[in-house]
């Protein structure tokens, strides 16, 4: 009897404790994609299995034909990861290519170019079109240069906007994307948050969703006079090559790989690139073993999709900073959702952004310091409530109003969108 009343005791305490511990609801798989993740020689199910392990769903395989695209996509489909294409055949006859491949389920879709010039536009339209008469279901990929190139004279425009918004005129996408590896020489680029607050401004104004990158490797960032190395010679001469003029970036820590991703989701990104997989300083050594970094990346990729509720199919309502020195093109914090009463931080500052999902809207404040833990002091009303990096949601009031924030991590505040029902 005494056994029988214990058990029951312990299943009121269990259910009890289940039903306070609410969730967030998830509203998908956020994609996450990796470049050159696995190269032609070692394509196999377990190769890519260690892709969709570390939390990467789509790869580009940059492969010298087409029948190694068609063993990779067989591969990669009964490893879960899907495959970004691209080989010679692709150029040489697309509608073939195209017909040959867009009936697997594997298919993500078609590479097409990275960083191209103005110049390059209508001939990457021209490729796009001739590819869509075989496949309308799949699209074709491009990855666009940062603002930091846009003083190149072959860039072809005179501004930055004038580069992107050609490009999309042109070629017509799901998102847009582009390339900015922000942690260098030991610190943060002045001009990434800039970058970022065009493509968040594009996405609230018109609706452009975009992509945006995460380093995930430690390589030399060359300058533009310096003489550099093909993709495939860059991978195999990695540890000798050494131009004259070089950035260092260093091997990705968790509070930097954090920064870059928390960073990209906060200001709107519905979709995170890893550069790259391979080498020195990478998830995945010249053996194609694990490291030290594929743990980290492993970790953060799994918070990410605990919290796709906070960012997939988000809307940027605001992005703003704190701190007494803010990075260039970007606003200093002066207003709260009403459910805020008090946001402040101390040392370097934070991104403090607001997205709405649906019925639920989002204080989204990441450290921007990789380095030093943030303190955070929050006040709010009793309709928000704190999301666990798991997706466990707390009352914020069950929580002292200071607090503190790992560096380049994040913390998640959740309130009713205004006007919205809650189911």
């Amino acid at each position: 009897m005494k056994k029988i009343v214990l058990y029951i005791i312990l299943a009121i305490a269990v259910a009890g404790n289940a039903k306070s511990q609410e969730k967030l609801k998830s509203t998908g798989i956020i994609p996450v994609m990796s470049w050159g993740g696995i190269a032609q020689s070692e394509v196999s199910v377990e190769s890519y299995k260690k892709l969709k392990d570390v939390g990467v769903n789509i790869d580009i395989a940059f492969f010298s034909g087409a029948d190694a695209i068609a063993a990779a996509l067989d591969a990669a489909g009964k490893a879960g990861v899907k495959l970004m294409i691209t080989c010679p055949e692709l150029k040489t006859d697309p509608e073939k290519t195209a017909n040959r491949f867009k009936n697997h389920p594997a298919l993500e879709g078609y590479f097409l170019s990275d960083e191209p010039f103005k110049v390059q536009f209508q001939e990457l339209a021209d490729w796009q079109k001739r590819i869509k008469t075989a496949d309308e279901k799949h699209y074709c990929f491009v990855n666009l240069l940062p603002n930091i190139n846009s003083n190149q004279s072959k860039f072809g425009t005179k501004y930055y906007k004038e580069y992107i918004d050609t490009f999309d005129q042109l070629f017509p996408a799901p998102y847009l994307s582009f390339d900015f590896y922000p942690v260098v020489d030991g610190g943060v680029h002045p001009r990434w948050y800039e970058n970022l607050e065009f493509f968040a401004n594009k996405y609230r104004t018109e609706g452009r969703p975009f992509r945006a990158f995460a380093l995930s490797t430690s390589y030399l960032a060359y300058s533009n006079d310096a003489v550099q190395p093909s993709l495939n010679d860059f991978y195999q001469l990695y540890d000798t090559y050494k131009p004259e003029k070089t950035f260092v970036h260093d091997i990705p820590t968790l509070a930097a790989l954090r920064l870059q991703i928390y960073a990209d989701l906060a200001y709107g990104a519905q979709g995170i690139e890893y550069w790259s997989f391979r080498g020195f300083g990478s998830p995945l050594d010249a053996q194609g073993k694990r490291t030290v970094v594929y743990d980290r990346l492993q970790r953060v990729s799994n918070e990410i999709q605990q919290l796709s509720g906070v960012f997939l199919g988000a809307k940027v309502i605001s992005v703003a900073q704190t701190g007494l020195e803010i990075p260039v093109g970007t606003k200093q914090l002066s207003q709260l959702p009403a459910p805020v009463r008090l946001l402040e931080t101390t040392g370097e500052g934070a991104v403090v952004s607001v997205l709405e999902n649906g019925a639920n809207s989002f204080v989204v404040i990441v450290n921007r310091d990789f380095k030093n833990t943030m303190k955070l002091i929050i006040s709010t009303d009793d309709s928000v409530k704190k999301v666990l990096k798991d997706g466990t949601l707390i009352p914020a009031t069950d929580y002292a109003n200071a607090t503190e924030v790992e560096p380049g991590d994040v913390a998640i505040y959740m309130f009713p969108t205004p006007g919205k029902i809650v189911k």
